[in-house]
């Protein structure tokens, strides 16, 4: 009897155990996202621009390092991710057609950074993407002083 609950706990476990699926969050974009809702962006300036690459897809998402040449406002370059080596290569993936002019170019309209962030895209794998301009984040809003109360102000 033993070695017959021992051997249904042993296949309970590891089958609990093979069925897990890696943790997935979507922290690194929400975190991002959040960050750029609340506190809002100067406006991007003219010249390439770091950014953050944020990739997801349902509640699974990763980030990463990139830079992009920016111009009036819009993106005008293709996207470079960054390397482990610190490298820069052209990112390879490629956005949905809907996004794509009939040359195959981003259209005009989509190219728009709003409040530091660009317009999110689907690419061809069903991923989104939406980069980030860190740089340009706004300063973090100071916190208003709590009022004390009554008896601390008023002494009589």
């Amino acid at each position: 009897m033993r070695s017959v609950l021992f051997v249904f706990i042993f296949l309970l476990s590891t089958g609990l155990f093979a069925q897990t699926k890696p943790v997935s969050s979507a922290a690194c974009y929400k975190e991002w996202y959040t960050l750029f809702k609340e506190r809002g962006a100067k406006p991007v300036t003219d010249g390439t621009q770091d950014v953050i690459i944020s990739l997801r897809s349902g509640d699974y998402a990763n980030c990463f390092l990139g830079k992009i040449e920016v111009a009036n406002g819009k993106l005008v370059s293709k996207l470079q991710i960054q390397k482990m080596d610190g490298s820069f290569e052209e990112f390879d993936r490629k956005v949905s057609s809907n996004y794509q002019n009939a040359e195959g170019v981003l259209k005009e309209e989509i190219r728009d950074i709003t409040n530091g962030m660009s317009f999110p895209l689907t690419l061809t794998d069903g991923e989104v993407i939406r980069l980030f301009f860190y740089k340009f984040l706004a300063d973090k809003p100071k916190a208003n002083k709590k009022a004390p109360s009554p008896s601390a102000l008023m002494k009589n």
